[in-house]
């Protein structure tokens, strides 16, 4: 009797593990289509990190950094 309780749990383990992978991989599949695809498209066609498409220059402004002994002294 042990032997078959114990043949039946090793083929529930079994078919739960082919589950489980099924699972997971149609819900990985389903968050990247609905969440992570969607996201980087907007991303990709609304934002301009590097300013790349600004027709002039592409330096960008700064303000003069200071000159005098004290201002070097709080750098660090």
């Amino acid at each position: 009797m042990r032997d078959i309780w114990r043949l039946a749990w090793d083929r529930f383990n079994l078919v739960g593990s082919i589950i489980g992978d099924v699972q997971g991989r149609v819900l990985v599949t389903a968050f990247y289509f609905t969440i992570l695809l969607p996201f980087g498209l907007a991303s990709r066609l609304f934002s301009d990190p590097l300013r790349r498409r600004v027709a002039e220059t592409h330096w960008l402004e700064r303000e003069p950094v200071p000159t005098d002994l004290e201002s070097a002294r709080r750098q660090g």
